[in-house]
């Protein structure tokens, strides 16, 4: 399954993240996930009989990994729902290392970042000829408590009960959203 993970990219989502003033956090995905060697399979003719069977399998084993829900749509399309949790200085990389829609990395110092996934400048990109119409947004919010010290978000929301909630639409796979905070110190 690792290597599963590694080829899934975002289509359309809606991706939330909420840290927490402990510096603990959650998250959530739902949407569209690729697997990139079918699309580009597709993309050049048909995905075969074979190769859809084991993707229908692996809706199973992304449930297994802890998806709400993961059904497979044809064509390397999987439609999921994730909804996860992280303790303060544990990093998380959705879905994968490799290729993130968003990370959460906590610091030596105590700071968070939490970032998208540019890819390196010089990697061609995989979905480039495919019919993969990237169309997403990923909000992250702040529990009272957590000072923002960076971010390239394109726009604030206005929240009732957080301190506040940022906002990124994604388009392509080269976005690569931002932001470094820093809760405040959980009780010693």
């Amino acid at each position: 399954m690792r290597n599963f993970f590694r080829t899934l990219a975002p289509e359309q989502f809606n991706a939330k993240v909420e840290i927490h003033a402990d510096g603990s956090y959650s998250y959530s995905y739902e949407g569209i996930l690729i697997f990139v060697p079918a699309l580009i399979q597709a993309s050049r003719g048909n995905v075969d009989a074979h190769m859809e069977a084991q993707l229908t399998e692996a809706a199973v084993q992304l449930r297994q990994e802890g998806f709400q829900k993961a059904d497979y749509l044809g064509r390397g399309r999987y439609s999921v729902v994730l909804e996860r949790s992280g303790s303060r200085g544990q990093s998380s990389f959705f879905p994968s290392r490799e290729m993130k829609v968003f990370s959460i990395r906590p610091q030596p110092d105590g700071a968070i970042v939490i970032g998208g996934s540019r890819p390196d400048a010089t990697a061609p990109c995989q979905l480039n000829g495919t019919d993969a119409q990237i169309d997403g947004r990923l909000i992250v919010t702040l529990e009272r408590g957590v000072n923002v010290l960076n971010h390239n978000a394109q726009c604030k929301l206005s929240t009732l009960n957080l301190f506040g909630a940022f906002q990124w639409h994604i388009r392509s796979p080269d976005a690569n959203p931002f932001m470094l905070v820093r809760p405040i110190q959980a009780e010693t």
